[in-house]
């Protein structure tokens, strides 16, 4: 129905939202608040409206129960008119992706109280609708994608809605000016700053939830470093920084994080630029996420790691950098649980590589040239349940797979099949799997028609051993 970061937020929201009774049994016929088909009730919990291309909101006809959510998301609404959810009981909107330029006085009447949720991510809005301002309990907002200048986030409205929103999506290409009166959100936990030809913010960006925020992101945007009004917060455990292409390594300044010290757990620097692990790493202590995925990073020296080193980081993000061999200085990382080196230029994996990361359960290979791998690959992964290498040009399945004792899954999955099945480079895949009887490979094969691991279980007893 949408994204799961957008179901994961809906579900955050709404978790302690009382909807009908469990007492009462829900009856589709009964209770679902629409007769069209084509906007049915999932369950006694979701209504799905969505990819209708219908030009307004569906007429519904009163029920007593309770829903979770309605998704409109991806219709053709330009207006949201007055009632138009008189008869809809629910705690979440979804109105992404349509056309809407105009939101009516009225239009959430039934709902002031309950509305706990407003989608309306990809529209046309101009302006803050004054609607707004009488939901007296909307905790969650996007507005992502819409061309409202700065000098339309009205002060009445946000300050009314600042009483308990607690998180708030914007931004758009245009945006110029950072809009002042965000000052109003002082229960804000989640922000997400998407697009803006904004070169910097000033320095009393987030003032009003220095201390409340604990989630912030900022995205696609022209600005050339990381802002100094982050030194202020006090709070802040994830930050996503990407595709801030303009910021490069002098972008990243060590004061704008001083108030995040010892609070940021999750840091994401994509595609800004980067050349080098950034200093600042060496003060973040506490970094247990970090990702520098599509910077061109291109060599990964000791002395770049070396600034992780320290830290207990368990998840880290190297994908689409442009290496070309497995960075030998990530043996520093012993701490490391999940490793990604996707979309790079590796096409080679060599005994020494992986060295002394015997915490590592999750390694992704995919989209990598790897055409060989050393029977002595992998022997120091004590602990490692999962393996990808999709759309490689492996042509046999590696046999180091076999120093791997704790292996679960093995991913082999391309578009064209390349491995090949036959006696010769799998009957040692059929004894592991007689070791491993939870082992899984996903893959299939070039040679017959059929899976790898079918091929293994089934066709090398009965005619290869």
């Amino acid at each position: 129905m949408f994204s799961e970061v957008k179901f994961g937020s809906l579900l955050f929201v709404l978790g302690h939202v009382c909807l009908t009774p469990s007492a009462v049994i829900w009856d589709e016929n009964r209770d679902c608040p629409f007769s069209n088909p084509s906007c049915h009730c999932v369950n006694q919990f979701d209504i799905d409206c969505s990819g209708r291309n219908w030009p307004a909101v569906p007429k519904a006809h009163p029920v007593q129960w309770s829903y979770r959510v309605i998704n409109l998301r991806d219709n053709k609404f330009t207006t949201i008119h007055s009632n138009d959810f008189l008869n809809v009981n629910v705690s979440a909107i979804l109105l992404d992706e349509n056309s809407i330029s105009s939101i009516r006085d009225g239009a959430f009447n039934g709902l002031k109280n309950n509305l706990r949720l407003l989608d309306l991510e990809n529209n046309n809005l101009t302006y803050l609708p004054k609607e707004l301002e009488t939901l007296n309990n909307l905790e969650y907002l996007d507005l992502r994608g819409n061309s409202i200048p700065s000098s339309e986030f009205n002060d009445t409205i946000m300050r009314k809605i600042g009483d308990y929103l607690t998180t708030f999506y914007f931004g758009h290409e245009q945006l110029d000016q950072w809009p002042t009166t965000i000052r109003h959100f002082q229960q804000l936990r989640q922000l997400e700053l998407r697009g803006g030809s904004m070169l910097e913010l000033p320095i009393s960006a987030f003032q009003g939830f220095e201390w409340t925020l604990l989630e912030l992101s900022i995205k696609n945007t022209k600005l050339i470093s990381v802002p100094i009004a982050l030194q202020n917060m006090h709070s802040v455990h994830t930050f996503y920084f990407d595709d801030n292409t303009n910021v490069g390594d002098a972008g990243i300044l060590a004061p704008a994080f001083a108030g995040m010290v010892k609070t940021l757990r999750t840091l994401t620097l994509e595609n800004d630029g980067l050349t080098d692990f950034p200093d600042i790493l060496l003060t973040l202590q506490e970094i247990q996420n970090l990702s520098l995925a599509r910077n061109k990073l291109e060599f990964v020296s000791d002395a770049s790691v070396q600034k992780i080193a320290s830290i207990k980081l368990t998840i880290l993000n190297l994908k689409e950098c442009g290496l070309d061999r497995v960075p030998g200085a990530l043996s520093q990382l012993t701490s490391l649980q999940d490793l990604d080196l996707s979309n790079n230029r590796i096409f080679t994996i060599e005994g020494n590589d992986f060295q002394n990361l015997g915490h590592l359960i999750n390694l992704t290979l995919n989209n990598n040239s790897v055409s060989y791998i050393s029977d002595s690959s992998f022997r120091n992964l004590s602990a490692l349940q999962k393996l990808e290498m999709k759309n490689t040009s492996l042509k046999v399945v590696p046999e180091a797979v076999r120093n791997i004792k704790t292996l679960d899954v093995l991913d082999l999955r391309s578009p064209q099949p390349m491995i090949e099945c036959i006696c010769g480079t799998m009957t040692w895949l059929y004894h592991y799997f007689v070791q491993r009887h939870n082992f899984t490979i996903y893959g299939e094969c070039e040679t017959i028609e059929g899976g790898i691991e079918n091929y293994a279980r089934q066709r090398v007893p009965a005619y290869c051993v």
